[in-house]
């Protein structure tokens, strides 16, 4: 009998093709042919490409950029409002198509899947006919296109799915690999941003393979623990196991950030939406049984110039008003108010699990602490029980009536959002 420690490792990673605008063709298969993309709301100042077809893509057209560049860029272009709930429908079939191949599913956003098919295929030949009648399973039963990477771990499996696109497997084998990805850019590495890809630049690190041959002891010097993980990943040393479907991550950070319909131009508004905003990250942080023991916040001003603050508190939390307290303290002791505030953000760190033992106070804490947990459960239960936002804070209240009017709060598109990086 072969054991799996002796079985060829083989992991898939699909991405679908383009994919917000793919599943708003399904409806509207009239856009298929002419330039169309789905973007943010511009009348909340959210007028952002969120993602675009092939036809679009052929203008240049990039996702992120606001709807006035690409319109200068096509004129013609078609922009389609967000649904963001067709996409979780599709991406939760999808996944459980997925799972009929292995039960190690492992969802990368909404529109990438990792697959360990180890065992599942023999080698790689197979492994490119199973791919293949995915892809054809996705057409046929969707009406969508992915494409498929194919290798011995997920860093280069990823890689491979953006290798070719659209509808294309491309395979990295632990023969071929170096000859394939060595050459490729290292911003196409897996969590290589634009900001390290300009650091890595001025050591004349511009491709994988320049990281791959550099000293992994100087790398970890440059970049620090950061750098030695991108090291491995770029010498093929990513032995990261693809999660059992289902399996959730416990996230590093929870967030939420709002871009207003106008400048903030004062304290009270600016507290209002804290008050919001700290709301909805404290209700995260219970949904997921966690506390954070650091508070950071991050103000865009009406100049798009932005800055971050953070600060470590007293003790983990998951209550909305120390959120906001620490949130607020923050904003007052770093922002001059020389410009309006355009967005402004809310995020807790250092995340610990809810039942991690806590230095107990000998005042009068403990007990207010203790009573204000017990608040929060219920507040939680009745929303669980009778709808979202049920019960609100009287702060929270009078930001949702301002929402309702002209100057009224718009969530980010990208946000209400849970770091697992």
């Amino acid at each position: 009998m072969v054991s799996l420690i002796d079985m060829k490792r083989i992991v898939f990673h699909i991405d679908q093709n383009c994919y917000f605008a793919s599943v708003e063709m399904i409806s509207r298969p009239e856009l298929k042919d002419v330039p169309m993309a789905v973007a943010g709301d511009a009348e909340v100042r959210h007028g952002i490409i969120l993602a675009k077809n092939e036809v679009a893509k052929k203008y240049g057209i990039k996702t992120a950029e606001a709807i006035w560049q690409a319109k200068a860029k096509c004129p013609d272009l078609v922009i389609v409002g967000a649904h963001h709930e067709k996409y979780e429908f599709y991406s939760k079939n999808l996944r459980e198509m997925y799972s009929e191949y292995t039960d190690r599913v492992e969802p990368f956003g909404l529109d990438e899947c990792w697959l360990d098919m180890t065992g599942i295929c023999s080698d790689y030949s197979e492994a490119e006919e199973i791919a293949l009648e995915i892809r054809d399973r996705v057409k046929a039963e969707f009406k969508l296109t992915c494409s498929v990477g194919i290798s011995f771990n997920k860093v280069f499996a990823k890689l491979g799915s953006d290798y070719k696109k659209p509808d294309a497997t491309t395979v990295f084998t632990d023969s071929n690999w170096k000859e394939k990805i060595w050459p490729l850019p290292v911003a196409d590495l897996l969590f290589v941003g634009r900001h390290t890809a300009e650091k890595l630049s001025k050591i004349n690190v511009k491709t994988i393979g320049d990281l791959a041959k550099t000293d992994a002891e100087f790398i970890n010097r440059y970049l620090g623990k950061a750098g030695t993980m991108l090291w491995e990943y770029a010498n093929g040393l990513d032995d990261s196991p693809v999660s059992v479907s289902g399996y959730k991550r416990i996230p590093k950070s929870i967030g939420n950030s709002t871009t207003t319909a106008e400048d903030m131009t004062s304290e009270r508004q600016i507290e209002r939406t804290l008050h919001m905003l700290s709301e909805s990250v404290a209700e995260r942080l219970r949904k997921h049984e966690l506390k954070g023991t650091v508070v950071q916040i991050t103000v865009r001003d009406r100049d798009l110039g932005i800055y971050e603050k953070q600060g470590i508190l007293y003790r983990a939390t998951d209550d909305a008003k120390d959120i906001y307290k620490a949130a607020r303290d923050l904003f007052v002791a770093s922002y001059d108010w020389n410009k309006g505030v355009r967005s402004i953000g809310v995020r807790c760190t250092k995340l610990i699990r809810s039942d991690s033992g806590e230095q107990l106070s000998l005042f009068s804490e403990t007990k207010k602490s203790a009573r204000d947990e017990k608040l929060n459960k219920a507040i939680d239960e009745i929303n669980r029980r009778y709808g979202a936002s049920v019960i609100k804070s009287a702060a929270e209240a009078e930001s949702a009536s301002k929402h309702s009017k002209a100057a009224g709060i718009a969530p980010d598109p990208f946000h209400p959002e849970d770091d697992f990086e």
